[in-house]
């Protein structure tokens, strides 16, 4: 009789382990720079599971739904040096981390940073530009009607766009007008060029506009460089100057 019972209890407890293994955990936390500042817009993703998420204002974020075990985990944001993380996850527990990104700055060459004044003359030429309808254009005013959480949410109704998703959750741009799905377009950042850069690496916030070419034609001269791959297409994004930013004009009575 004491055996029987004794078997029962380690039924039972091995069922209740076998069912905790499959339940999901989840991963929280909080992501600061190296001032303990929260860090907005953080892309989060769990790699091999293939979920992202960002993190909050004030840097907050939850990973849901993910295996138990060890799970490595990206960190990824635009001026910071992105970290990959091996973080062990319970089943149906979630583990509480804290993450600390380091700013970086990518090293350019022959490269001058622009003032204030400077980039406002390359933003009255992004509207020349946009006046005359050569490429698409994507302006402050269309964003802030969107409210979009990605900026390759406003890509979507660009003709010619195409997102692909990629594995490690990342979002690709192509132009339908290239054949080749592995022919990415370049990226440049107040007209400095940028590699390695996924177009939601950009919080929509910090864009005042964003100009996209399917190829070379039409394309600034000042772009088409002479090794570059601009057949694949080009983005063209501008950030946005904290002394322009818009503010609401009170309506009259």
């Amino acid at each position: 009789m004491r055996a029987s019972a004794s078997a029962a209890f380690l039924s039972l407890v091995f069922a209740t382990t076998v069912a905790a293994q499959g339940r999901a955990g989840g991963i929280s936390g909080v992501v600061e720079d190296s001032l303990g500042l929260p860090i907005p817009n953080v892309e989060i993703t769990a790699i091999l599971a293939a979920k992202s998420v960002r993190s909050d204002s004030v840097g907050h974020f939850l990973l849901a739904g993910l295996p138990a075990g060890n799970v490595s985990v990206s960190f990824r944001r635009l001026s910071y040096a992105p970290v990959i993380l091996t973080i062990a996850v319970a089943a149906a527990d979630t583990e509480e981390v804290k993450v600390t990104l380091g700013v970086v700055a990518q090293e350019l060459k022959g490269v001058v940073v622009q003032a204030h004044p400077d980039q406002l003359r390359q933003l009255v030429a992004f509207e020349t530009r946009r006046k005359r309808g050569i490429g698409h254009f994507i302006t402050r005013d269309q964003i802030e009607d969107r409210h979009p959480l990605m900026l390759s949410d406003m890509l979507r109704t660009i003709p010619g766009a195409i997102l692909i998703n990629a594995d490690n959750g990342r979002t690709s741009v192509r132009f339908s007008r290239v054949a080749r799905n592995n022919c990415p377009p370049q990226f440049f950042v107040d007209g400095v060029e940028v590699t390695g850069f996924s177009i939601d690496d950009m919080p929509p916030g910090d864009v005042e506009g964003v100009e996209l070419y399917a190829g070379a034609a039409g394309l600034p001269p000042e772009y088409n460089r002479l090794h570059g791959t601009s057949i694949c297409g080009t983005v063209i994004i501008w950030t946005r100057i904290p002394s322009t930013a818009r503010k609401a004009s009170a309506s009259t009575p």
